[in-house]
């Protein structure tokens, strides 16, 4: 009996002190589906809807993935806060879109960081830069090619006040070049819905 007191105060004091514990009201994982392009805006760009944005979707998918951390370092992975995650397809190639808000990090500390990691290690020597003229936000372009599995991606970072939008085109089939010209294609409609207020 007194051990089953003892587990019912623990559970009472358990859940008071859960219930204290609210999100931040002023962002949820929700508020990031709003930052990525809906079925229509990439019908009209070009592209299909494959998974709608959700802030549920595995992380597998995240765009910078094709980034190797540098020095130990992948605040991408760690400091990931919320998210909201959706893909596409253009044709035969792959797009993958993530909105993110990361502990510590505003927008543009990620995009620098980002910056430092591509010029580290592997991702120096096989990462070329490129960027696209017209946008307002702080951007990040590159493309990597990888032997195992043959795939080539390329990604473009954006960054605005807190948040970050990281674009991924891939495939196994089409070289660099190609997949640099339809990013940029898409890129309008990315940030477009990325500057939503």
């Amino acid at each position: 009996m007194r051990k089953g007191i003892s587990l019912l105060a623990g559970l009472v004091l358990c859940l008071a002190g859960c219930a204290s514990r609210t999100a931040p009201a002023s962002s949820s994982a929700d508020d990031l589906t709003r930052y990525l392009p809906d079925e229509k805006q990439l019908r009209d760009a070009g592209a299909r809807q494959k998974e709608a944005p959700s802030s549920f979707s595995g992380i597998w998918i995240t765009p910078l993935h094709v980034v190797s951390s540098c020095e130990g370092k992948d605040p991408w992975e760690a400091a990931l806060r919320i998210h909201a995650q959706a893909s596409a397809v253009a044709g035969e190639l792959n797009v993958w879109a993530l909105a993110a808000e990361y502990v510590g990090y505003s927008g543009e500390q990620m995009v620098a960081v980002l910056d430092g990691a591509l010029g580290c290690g592997e991702n120096a020597s096989s990462s070329t830069r490129f960027s696209v003229p017209g946008l307002a936000d702080r951007q990040l372009g590159f493309c990597r090619r990888f032997w195992e599995p043959r795939l080539s991606a390329c990604v473009l970072v954006l960054a605005r006040g807190d948040r970050l939008l990281a674009v991924r085109i891939d495939s196994t089939s089409v070289e660099s070049a190609p997949l640099q010209a339809k990013l940029r294609q898409l890129a309008p409609t990315f940030a477009a819905a990325f500057d939503r207020a």
